[in-house]
């Protein structure tokens, strides 16, 4: 869902920031304003929790499949052990397919649930990304609306061949700093504490 800006909270930092006129057109560095955002940073540490809980998650299941391999082991060299009467070594191999089959189970079961995970990951960090876009992008023309901006160019675009669109821009037309300044309004200070934020 968007976030809407508070008017008053708008109308007092367009007089505190910037000195643009009107019909100007300016410029923005929508990655930078992404990277900086306060909500862009609470969002990547989320990404990067659930991402260390899936290496745990991996990790646990590896020690399971690590326990279930030594168990096949030892029936594989106990099947084979000619000191134990046939009738113990016929069920030591019957234990030992058993253990087979579930070892392969297990680990077909580890491969799939990893794959499930980054993949919903993936999705969420999609997710996140865009919302914030989102947000950055409104809050950009509810600041161009109220100076009367011409035009808006994101300085960050780049071409299909990984070319910068915009070649030059004049820094004195240069908004980024402004829409940062609204975007991380009340969050300057409080922001290495880090609270939750729901971007699911």
């Amino acid at each position: 869902m968007k976030k809407h800006f508070p008017t008053l909270l708008l109308s007092t930092l367009l007089f505190a920031v910037g000195a643009h006129a009107a019909g100007d057109i300016v410029f923005v560095d929508a990655q930078e304003v992404f990277k900086r955002f306060y909500k862009t940073q609470l969002a990547q540490d989320q990404i990067r929790q659930q991402a260390d809980d899936i290496k745990l998650e991996r990790e646990a299941m590896e020690v399971e499949l690590k326990e279930l391999k030594d168990e096949v082991e030892v029936l594989r060299t106990d099947s084979r052990d000619e000191t134990l009467s046939e009738e113990i070594r016929r069920g030591k191999r019957d234990q030992l397919e058993e253990k087979l089959v579930e070892m392969q189970k297990n680990e077909q079961e580890m491969i799939e649930y990893e794959k499930l995970r980054i993949e919903q990951l993936e999705q969420q960090n999609t997710r996140m990304t865009k919302k914030l876009f989102d947000e950055i992008h409104e809050a950009i023309i509810l600041y161009s609306k109220e100076k009367n901006f011409a035009g808006v160019i994101d300085r960050s675009a780049q071409s299909r061949a990984g070319m910068q669109v915009v070649l030059f821009a004049n820094p004195k037309e240069d908004i980024t700093i402004d829409i940062l300044t609204v975007l991380n309004e009340g969050h300057e200070a409080t922001q290495a504490e880090k609270p939750s934020i729901n971007m699911e």
